[in-house]
């Protein structure tokens, strides 16, 4: 009785030892895990300040400098406030710059370049009164990372190479598209607009029985009928891409735009719409380079997708 008693503690001092290097190895594996992390975003400081200290970025890349504002947490761009920036990109870039760290530190030798020469991208950045700016040049072909130096550092550093990819965009890119009218297609109850040879097209929106639900109590579902010729079928599709043209977004934009430089002195769609609580007018046009479109009121001219300025056809083209 005694030997089992004996021979039961020596297993359990043994599973419990098995459980402390199992508890150990697993700490062990976690610290190199966290090493390796870190290791990997870097752990040489090269600035550190709260986002919300910032006010403003400039950066060159391939030639085009974009320099951007900031203040009460939003983006424009400092010489052209109106542009409708992609909020998001512009987080990236100063969520980068906020905590920016590199892996290496080298002295570079005598003519050795880097790429700094002919930098890939300079940023300098305004945060809680200072200024810093940052060079980077080539990447390391065979570690992926890139070179950079800060201005009044003799070192050259290496950093991940993401840390410079996220201010690859000039202007155009930096656009974030969207509905300038700020039309919901879903809840129009009226579209008019005027075609180039003169012809009005009026339809409206209006509620009919759908089929009968459970409990005998009528359905009903919202259908598009020409004002001019309520009882005439239109062409299903035809009607969608007109709701889609009117609810969707736009793909840039262009401030402070002389309009007939577009084509909008004789546009290809002068266009009302409401939604029962407002009333919407803009207007499709083509000009050498594309489609654009006007919103009353706004002073931008936006570039559109050729389809949506193809969707406001004769009344006759609406019929099925």
């Amino acid at each position: 009785m005694r030997a089992k008693q004996r021979t039961l503690l020596v297993l359990l001092g043994l599973i419990v030892l098995a459980g402390a290097a199992l508890a150990l190895l697993t700490l062990a594996n976690r610290r190199e895990e966290e090493a390796a992390s870190a290791a990997e975003a870097g752990t040489i400081p090269l600035s550190s300040f709260a986002v919300e200290d910032l006010t403003a970025i400039q950066y060159t890349w391939q030639g085009q400098t974009v320099s951007l504002a900031y203040e009460e947490g939003v983006w424009t761009l400092a010489d052209d406030p109106d542009y409708h920036l992609d909020q998001t990109k512009c987080d990236t870039m100063a969520a980068a710059l906020a905590d920016l760290k590199a892996k290496r530190r080298l002295e570079a030798p005598a003519g050795e370049d880097y790429g700094f020469a002919a930098p890939l991208l300079t940023v300098t950045v305004t945060a809680a009164g200072q200024t810093s700016t940052f060079t980077f040049g080539d990447t390391n072909t065979v570690t992926g990372d890139i070179y950079l130096q800060k201005a009044g550092d003799g070192a050259v550093y290496t950093a991940a190479a993401a840390k410079a990819g996220c201010f690859e965009y000039g202007k155009a890119e930096l656009f974030e598209p969207f509905n300038p009218a700020g039309i919901t297609a879903s809840r129009l109850e009226r579209i008019e607009y005027t075609l180039p040879e003169g012809e009005t097209v009026r339809l409206q929106a209006v509620s009919v029985p759908a089929e009968e639900t459970e409990g005998d109590s009528a359905a009903y579902t919202t259908v598009w009928r020409l004002a001019d010729d309520p009882d005439a079928p239109l062409d299903q599709e035809a009607v969608d891409a007109l709701l889609s043209a009117l609810g969707g977004y736009v793909t840039g934009q262009i401030t402070g735009a002389d309009p007939s430089a577009y084509g909008f002195d004789q546009p290809l769609a002068a266009v009302s719409v409401s939604d029962g609580e407002k009333d919407y007018a803009l207007a499709y046009a083509s000009g050498a380079d594309g489609y654009y479109l006007r919103v009353e009121g706004d002073g931008s001219v936006y570039t559109v997708d050729g389809t949506a300025a193809a969707a406001f056809v004769p009344a006759e083209e609406l019929k099925s």
